[in-house]
């Protein structure tokens, strides 16, 4: 049997070499399939009303408006969003599906790494070409299994950065397939080459940095310059599509510098250029640290806004930077690969680490693509190690990644390590907050929003989330000294950010609860003028406050109006249902909530209409458990009036 199998692996060691590679990528996020979603992944996925049906997905590719529930976070990522919407499809938001997807995409990089290495190795190294199989199985196993990449594969949003990398890789590889193939192949792996950039450059902008990369291989072989320029042309395109989608090709100048001349210039996107420039330079030597010793992995990072380049920070970065630069175009004729991959590391970090100011300084997940380029750099000496060390180093990797992939799991968890790790992080205790008080821990939340708002006085989010907490608990308790609370943060929300319509809209639902019906109408009226998105989603509320006046016509017309043209049409029957309830025609009721749980069998929210209108009986105990299977989180109140004639 080991003779018969050696002979197969010898038979066509490249491809046992990529089916080790996707099974070791497997087991390394084996413990991560009931990872659920967290930070961004409320408003780009969860709330996301635009994921929920397929028939949403053609315009993805003009509506850069669809990438998120929220107005004014708009991308242009349609592939990104296909892939969320065929997830959803395929399981709603159960776990799984978007956890084997994700793992998927990063086996397929995998092995993109494998079959990149052992191309370049035997075009670039033909004399050390007797161990490109080998080299290239420890490269992309190194890539596989290294923990700094769990958050491109356990965090949901962070899939943008694993499928453009993955499909940028690809790319690569066939590129350099088209210049050593002939005939018939040559053209195919060629558009095959140009079809993965444009996917990729569809998924996330960091693919652009793909001519670059071309362009050096050029210089590394003192030809070929010119089979960049398709690539070149590609890119062209998409930077003029994202003009006309998104007014800008890379970044709105004039309104960054408006946003610099606010007050808070130092915080969040608004960062100077010159300021990023300085800051990355010691962010991209935290990079490397990372990558060489995994060691301290965050998900929300405090990095202090560097205003100087006279720092001691920034000049160790700034020299680290031109000192491998510098070795890489010493490298270039010796050790080519070497040289192509600190490049393509530094290349592939452009886009995130230099004179684009985002709104989060450093995040984990950025190393995805360039990480690629280093496990090129550092592929050949690595296999030089002996075989238990290697053996040691790839136990240690698997089990740092599982170790982490635990975390992950676990949402409270997750942000706890990132308070432990970075405890001046405000956004860390703001995302605390959040998941203690979705775990019903309320008086945890509070301490970690207050701990936030302790380190930054003007923190909007901190202040919002205090208001949206106590929101919540004084909706679940009727309390109204709750909803004074929530009311009064809510405002001081306001006040940090006058232009902050969420804080406006969270305020206009706490006066509804408080009984200001009158003062609640009027704000979202106001909201719905601001835009076209708005006006939709505030029919919702302002049916709901028709309601409770006893106005159910009216109530229903704005329920029908967004039924006929509306993105969330279950939302839409949820509400007739409602009215129905109110009209005492719960058979109505009750054929509206099912054609709804038609139209969308796996939103929990359908299920949990139809356990609240039989409460007491089997059917609504049936109903509530498929909310739950399907992540709805019952509060207390809602389980008990649920299971309450039962219970009698």
């Amino acid at each position: 049997m080991i003779a018969w199998l050696r002979r197969e692996i010898a038979r066509a060691p490249g491809a046992y070499a990529a089916l080790l590679v996707v099974a070791v990528s497997f087991v390394a996020y084996s413990n991560s399939l009931r990872a659920g979603f967290h930070y961004d992944d409320t408003h780009h996925i969860v709330a996301n009303p635009f994921l929920r049906d397929l028939g949403f997905v053609p315009q993805y590719f003009h509506r850069p408006d669809m990438f998120s529930a929220l107005p004014g976070h708009d991308m242009y990522r349609p592939l990104l969003l296909a892939t969320f919407a065929l997830d959803y499809h395929w399981g709603g938001y159960d776990p799984l599906p978007w956890r084997l997807t994700a793992i998927a995409l990063h086996a397929f990089c995998s092995v993109g790494v494998f079959l990149t290495f052992r191309t370049l190795r035997a075009q670039l190294t033909p004399a050390r070409q007797g161990s490109a199989t080998l080299g290239a199985l420890v490269a992309a196993l190194l890539f596989s299994l290294h923990p700094v990449f769990t958050e491109a594969v356990d965090y949901a949003s962070a899939r943008s950065s694993l499928l453009a990398g993955g499909l940028t890789v690809w790319a690569f590889f066939l590129h350099r397939k088209a210049g050593g193939a002939g005939g018939p192949w040559r053209l195919a792996a060629w558009i095959a080459s140009l079809l993965c950039f444009a996917a990729a450059l569809l998924s996330k902008e960091i693919a652009t940095v793909f001519p670059a990369l071309l362009l050096w291989t050029a210089v590394l072989e003192r030809r070929g310059y010119l089979a960049a320029l398709p690539a070149i042309a590609v890119a062209a395109l998409y930077f003029y599509a994202r003009r006309q989608l998104l007014g800008a090709a890379v970044l709105d100048f004039q309104a960054h510098e408006a946003a610099v001349a606010a007050a808070d210039a130092g915080s969040g996107g608004a960062r100077p250029i010159l300021w990023n420039l300085y800051t990355q330079a010691r962010v991209i030597g935290a990079y490397l640290i990372l990558l060489l010793f995994p060691r301290g992995l965050c998900i929300d990072r405090y990095v202090r806004v560097s205003e100087t380049p006279f720092e001691p920070g920034v000049i160790a970065g700034a020299l680290a930077i031109a000192g491998l630069l510098a070795l890489a175009w010493r490298l270039r004729r010796t050790h080519p690969l070497a040289s192509l991959g600190i490049v393509w590391f530094f290349v592939a970090l452009a886009p995130t680490s230099s004179v684009i100011p985002l709104n989060v300084v450093m995040n984990e997940h950025r190393l995805y693509l360039p990480g690629a380029g280093l496990v090129l750099a550092l592929g050949p000496a690595v296999l030089r190690l002996r075989r238990p060390v290697l053996l040691a180093a790839g136990g240690v990797l698997l089990a740092l990644t599982l170790h982490r992939n635990a975390q992950w799991s676990d949402p409270v968890r997750i942000w706890e390590s990132a308070v432990e790790v970075s405890p001046d992080s405000t956004g860390a205790w703001n995302s605390l907050g959040v998941q203690r008080l979705a775990a019903g821990d309320f008086d945890g939340a509070l301490a970690a929003y207050r701990r936030a708002l302790d380190l930054d006085p003007r923190s909007w989010n901190a202040a919002f989330n205090l208001g949206t907490a106590h929101l919540a608990r004084g909706r679940e308790r009727g309390d109204a000294a709750l909803l004074r609370e929530a009311e009064r943060w809510l405002q001081h929300s306001l006040a940090l950010r006058p232009d902050a319509t969420r804080s406006e809209w969270y305020l206009a639902e706490t006066r509804f609860e408080m009984g200001r019906r009158d003062e609640a109408q009027a704000a979202f009226e106001r909201l719905g003028g601001g835009s076209a998105r708005l006006y939709e989603m505030t029919r919702y509320p302002l049916a709901r406050i028709a309601l409770a006046r006893g106005d159910a016509a009216a109530a229903e017309a704005r329920y029908r109006e967004a039924l006929e043209d509306g993105a969330d049409p279950v939302a839409a029957r949820l509400g007739l249902a409602q009215v129905a309830v109110f009209l005492g025609r719960r058979t109505e009721a009750r054929h509206e909530a099912e054609r709804a749980l038609a139209e969308r069998p796996h939103d929990p929210l359908p299920h949990m209409f139809l356990a609240k209108l039989d409460p007491g009986t089997p059917r609504a105990v049936k109903h509530l458990f498929e909310a739950e299977r399907r992540g709805y989180r019952p509060t207390e109140a809602e389980r008990e009036g649920v299971l309450a004639r039962r219970r009698a």
